[in-house]
Parts: structure tokens; C-alpha cells; sequence
């Protein structure tokens, strides 16, 4: 360990703590595209602030047409970088606190991307300023590549590498440590329907909505109907959910709102969640609806439903690797023209994605499937120099030894030729990224600013 370097990382913790504030302060949620921000204003505005920052520190910066940036030291040499993201998912109900506050308190730092990417991407950058002040001689270069589409499509990053080089080597903080080398492939698929003006059926759907991303367990999800009879309200007064998931309803004017509370949790782990949109459905299921919407809810409530594993899809699995496939229930809407809703699958590196979507296709019929967003799993092979390196540097900052992961969420690693997930998460703390009252402890932050610290120095000074 480079003892000078460790030093400067601890005199720099409350100016990252304040960064990482000011950066979790901006809500940057995916919206509207406009002249140079493909990603709408509050991407564009953390990705200006991210920029600013890394001028401020005294390194090189650039902005690639709004789409992503990166902060730079290092003249000459093979290129080593860090990719993090300043894009968040949607805040959702249910904080104790403000989620775009930048709260520091209790010994930490609270609010949405406070661990989903900005605070470990603000103690990385701190990370590299340590390492530059300590004015060791290097001998090649560093990068933190700064995302913003990482939540929703990974055009940021795709746009990024059509104009800038790869790096030979990569992790990235949105993960746990120790090391993730394999990841589940990961895709999203909108099933829809079109509406048929002349069907008809006793209740009326007026509003049919949940969730907030395919990739979040929905924790809320409503549906409106009409008119309001006696046989559905006793069929409401009686039904309990299969998932713990609480219903309410309220009625007026002849209109019957329904609506289901659940539990939040990151789409890598659908098992964690209490998914509100497989509630509705199976209360839907069997009322006297409009025949396009009957037909919608029932295929998903029987196909998909409650499971998180894919069974009644058939395409439940697992590998020796990264385990079982699963599946989240992420999204539904209603409009005037079609029923859509999207699933997101997280399947073994060793499945077959184009036989995957044949068998769901089929099993989702009269429904259109359509694949969206498709990352192929990952796999770093844990002989490799990369993974020699990080297991090195891992075990001299905690004393505990380099455990090899897997996991089912998705990260940049898949983004270069090779890259893996490296952090933010210590052994046996609680993950919070995707739900309510997302933090993450200042000390946790320190930890990782002191661990990248020396590993921009292996990279910088030492690797041939």
C-alpha cells in the first residue's frame, strides 16, 4: 500500500462528502431529449456537474455530445479506466426522506444514486485526485468514464465508444465486492396488445398503470373500473393476495379505484420485492371485463403472475456459474390504443437468448413480444491479470481475502473487452439502490475512495 496516497484519501473525505451531495441534489431521471442532451435536462445537468468537478480537480476533461464524459490523467501508456453513471431510476413512493436532498446524516449519505452510481463515482474521482497529488511517477493513463443511460438503454455508453478508445482493462463501482466475474445475461421484453373498440364486456377499464421501470419490482399499481357493482366489491371484500401485497379501494361516482401497495426491489432480485402489478392481476382475473383486457390479463396473470422463475413461461433454469434465471414483472399501461407491459429477464451465461425468446413468444401468445434491451452475460475468466490485480489490492486494504461473485444485475463491465464489477458494496452491508430511502455510509464511501486510490496506483505506476 502507498501510505502517502492512503493519507490523502482520508484528508479528502468531507469534500467528497459535500460532492457527492451537491451530485445526488440533481434529479437525473431520464426525460426528453433536447439539443445535446439525448437524455433530457437532468442528465445533462449531473453530467455538466460530474465534468466541472473533475476541471476543478485539476484533470482533463471531455464531454462526448452529451451522451457520457470522461475525467482523464495520464499523458502516455495502455489505458486502465472506471466506468460509474449519473443516471437514476425513477425515486418512487415510500422515503423517509427527500429523495433528491443529498442528505448526510446518522453517518450517512441518503437520497436516490446515492449508492446507484453517483456517491462511488464521486469517492472514485476523489480517488484518482489522491493519487495525482501525491505526484508519483506514472507511466500510463486513467479514466472515469461518466455514464447516463446506464438505468435505461446503455446508449451512453455505446455512443461513447464509437468515438473514444477502449481500455485494456476496466471495473466499475456498481456492484459489491469483492470481485463480480460473471453476470447473468440480461433482456427486457414489451409485451403488448392492441385495444378493440368493439369489444365489450359488464365493467368498464378506465385506467390500468403500474410500475415505474422494467427493472424496479412495482410497488404500486391501480386500475379504475366502472360501473361499480355488487358482485365485484364482493369479490374485492374477499380477496386476499397470494404475494402479502396490500389493496385499497375507494369508489365515486360510479367508479371503482383499485389499487395495490407492494414492495420495491432491484429487478436483479425480483424475490426480494412484493410485486404490486401480479396482485392486481390476479384479483382482475376472473371479473366480467372488456374481452382485449380479460385476454391481456389473463395470459399474464397465468404465464407470468406471481413466479419469479420462470416456470409457467417454461423457461426456468440455472447454471453452475451464476445460478437461476428470474424474471420481473416490471411494468403495465393502459391506452386508448393498446395494453403494454414489460418484463425483464436476467438468464445464465450458458442459455440460449434466441431460443429463450422463441418459447416465450409462444407462450405468450395471442400477445406481441418484442425484445428490447438485450446485454449478453458476462464472464471474466479468474486466472486473468485483471482479476490477479483487484484480488491483490482487495485483500491488502481489508485484511479478508478476495472471494470470486456472481450476480444477475448488469454493469458497464459488459460495456469493454474486459471489465468487471468492483464494489461499492462491502461484505454484509444491506443494498438499497432501487428502492426507498436509498444511502449509503460515509465510512463505506471512504472505504471504497481508499481502494481505488491504490488501485489507479497499481495501474498508473506498475502495470507493464
Amino acid at each position: 500500500m502507498n501510505e502517502k496516497i492512503d493519507k490523502i484519501v482520508l484528508s479528502l473525505k468531507e469534500e467528497m462528502f459535500k460532492e457527492a451531495s451537491n451530485l445526488v441534489k440533481i434529479r437525473s431521471v431520464q426525460s426528453d431529449a433536447a439539443p445535446g442532451k439525448p437524455f433530457g435536462e437532468g442528465v445533462a445537468q449531473a453530467l455538466d456537474y460530474a465534468l466541472k468537478l473533475g476541471e476543478r480537480l485539476g484533470f482533463r476533461v471531455k464531454n462526448v455530445d452529451g451522451y457520457a464524459g470522461h475525467i482523464e490523467y495520464g499523458e502516455t501508456g495502455k489505458l486502465f479506466a472506471v466506468l460509474g453513471h449519473l443516471d437514476v431510476v425513477p425515486e418512487g413512493e415510500g422515503w423517509s426522506v427527500d429523495p433528491y436532498g443529498g442528505i448526510i446524516k446518522d453517518g450517512y449519505l441518503w437520497g436516490r444514486g446515492a449508492a446507484d452510481n453517483k456517491g462511488p463515482t464521486v469517492a472514485v474521482i476523489y480517488a484518482l485526485k489522491a493519487v495525482k497529488e501525491a505526484g508519483v511517477p506514472i507511466r500510463n493513463r486513467a479514466r472515469v468514464i461518466l455514464g447516463t443511460d446506464e438505468e435505461s438503454g446503455w446508449e451512453c455508453v455505446k455512443h461513447y465508444f464509437e468515438k473514444e478508445e477502449k481500455p485494456v482493462y476496466a471495473v466499475t463501482p456498481d456492484a459489491a465486492f469483492p470481485i463480480i466475474y460473471a453476470e447473468k445475461g440480461i433482456i427486457t421484453y414489451k409485451i403488448s396488445m392492441k385495444r378493440n373498440p368493439s369489444s365489450s364486456g359488464k365493467i368498464k377499464v378506465l385506467r390500468f398503470e403500474g410500475g415505474d421501470a422494467s427493472n424496479v419490482v412495482p410497488q404500486s399499481a391501480v386500475m379504475e373500473l366502472s360501473p361499480v357493482d355488487d358482485e365485484t366489491m364482493q369479490k374485492l371484500k374477499t380477496f386476499r393476495t397470494r404475494n402479502n401485497a396490500r389493496v385499497d379501494w375507494s369508489t365515486e361516482n360510479d367508479r371503482l379505484v383499485v389499487r395495490v401497495y407492494g414492495k420495491s426491489a432491484h429487478g436483479s432480485t425480483p424475490e426480494k420485492g412484493i410485486n404490486a402489478i401480479a396482485a392486481l392481476l390476479d384479483f382482475l382475473r376472473d371479473l366480467d371485463l372488456s374481452e382485449d383486457v380479460k385476454t391481456f390479463v389473463r395470459v399474464l396473470a397465468t404465464k407470468i403472475g406471481y413466479e419469479t422463475d420462470g416456470s409457467s413461461l417454461r423457461i426456468a433454469g440455472r447454471d453452475c456459474v451464476v445460478g437461476d434465471l428470474t424474471v420481473n414483472l416490471g411494468t403495465v399501461r393502459m391506452n386508448d390504443e393498446t395494453l403494454e407491459a414489460t418484463i425483464n429477464i436476467r438468464y445464465p451465461i450458458y442459455y440460449s437468448e434466441a431460443m429463450m425468446a422463441r418459447q416465450i413468444r409462444e407462450a405468450l401468445k395471442p400477445l406481441d413480444v418484442e425484445g428490447e434491451h438485450h446485454l449478453p452475460p458476462l464472464f471474466v475468466p479468474p486466472d486473468s491479470e485483471l482479476i490477479k490485480i483487484l484480488s491483490e489490492v482487495y485483500t491488502e486494504m481489508t485484511n479478508q481475502p478476495a472471494t470470486l461473485l456472481t450476480m444477475g444485475g448488469g454493469t458497464y463491465a459488459r460495456a469493454v473487452p474486459c471489465g468487471v464489477a468492483f464494489g461499492p458494496l462491502l461484505p454484509g452491508r444491506e443494498g438499497t439502490e432501487h428502492q426507498p430511502d436509498e444511502r449509503i455510509a460515509l465510512e463505506d464511501l471512504v472505504t471504497v475512495a481508499r481502494i481505488y486510490a491504490q488501485l489507479f496506483y497499481r495501474m498508473l505506476t506498475l502495470w507493464e
